[in-house]
């Protein structure tokens, strides 16, 4: 009964949220509808209009699995392109409640393997594609690297990791809670959404990346992993680094110490050096 009412809760938000996109739709990105088996994906693109074969960033939005989409992003992603010269797309994978996990892992895998798949038509060189993401998006985003290293079918130069989830087992309520966190109530619903708080089915690798064995993440690539010190997810993304390490991939670390989860969706200085920051790796790991 109690999952049943947070479930209500974020479909009276999505409602919102679909007011809120036809308010701020991309502006710049153009988009592409694609087929997935979990339904048409948006995928905002960004630099495509360039037919040289350039590198590729793929970034995924934040929202707690639930909330978001892709134009949310479309300051950032035009900010990457610029600074680094890359191509970007920007997916708005499917959102639970409607589509609980795995969907839209399964479908963002998809998306990815249509443009690499596709990449001579579309202008990507294969040899240099990364992928990141925001809160959500960066869960999938290593989510991705892990997937993909199993599967086989492509990989990734580098990873870029803003405050993800990292281990969807921790109950809302026994989390870390600083002041201007994300509140355990909204984390809640988020998880009911997700994966309706079957607490052992979160530690999935695939949903909870800390709990990937060291052989899984032996070999993924460089990461940059940015954490935020007044965010509830701060200490399980301390153990995720921690563990990267131990697999000997190579971390790059920065905790925003006075910073709150989504930080780098506002307009403060710790946003743009959070920018500055993501930019900086991503146009070093492009061809390293």
């Amino acid at each position: 009964m109690e999952n049943e009412k947070l479930v209500k809760k974020a479909l009276r938000l999505q409602l919102i949220m679909k007011l809120a996109r036809k308010l701020k739709p991309a502006r710049i990105g153009k988009e592409r509808m694609l087929g997935t088996t979990h339904g048409e994906v948006t995928v905002l693109e960004y630099g495509f209009e360039n037919t040289d074969i350039e590198p590729l960033f793929i970034d995924m939005h934040g929202g707690g699995f639930v909330l978001g989409w892709a134009a949310m992003d479309e300051p950032m992603c035009a900010f990457f392109k610029e600074r680094t010269g890359v191509k970007v797309i920007s997916i708005d994978y499917p959102k639970a409640p409607k589509h609980p996990y795995p969907a839209a892992v399964e479908a963002i895998y998809e998306v990815i393997k249509h443009y690499i798949d596709n990449a001579a038509n579309y202008g990507i060189n294969l040899d240099s594609i990364g992928i990141g993401g925001h809160s959500a998006g960066g869960n999938f985003a290593t989510v991705m690297c892990i997937m993909a290293k199993e599967k086989g079918d492509f990989s990734f130069k580098y990873q870029v990791l803003d405050y993800p989830p990292c281990d969807m087992s921790l109950d809302a309520y026994e989390r870390p809670n600083p002041k201007g966190a994300v509140s355990p109530r909204m984390v809640d619903m988020f998880n009911a959404c997700y994966y309706g708080k079957d607490y052992e089915y979160a530690k999935s690798p695939y949903m909870s990346p800390v709990y990937a064995t060291k052989g899984q993440l032996t070999g993924l690539p460089p990461a940059l992993l940015i954490l935020a010190g007044r965010d509830s997810l701060h200490d399980e993304g301390v153990r995720y680094y921690e563990a990267l390490k131990d697999a000997d991939v190579q971390v790059e670390f920065h905790e925003f110490e006075n910073s709150v989860h989504g930080f780098t969706y506002n307009r403060k200085p710790d946003a743009r050096k959070g920018w500055d920051v993501m930019a900086d790796f991503i146009h070093r790991y492009k061809f390293e």
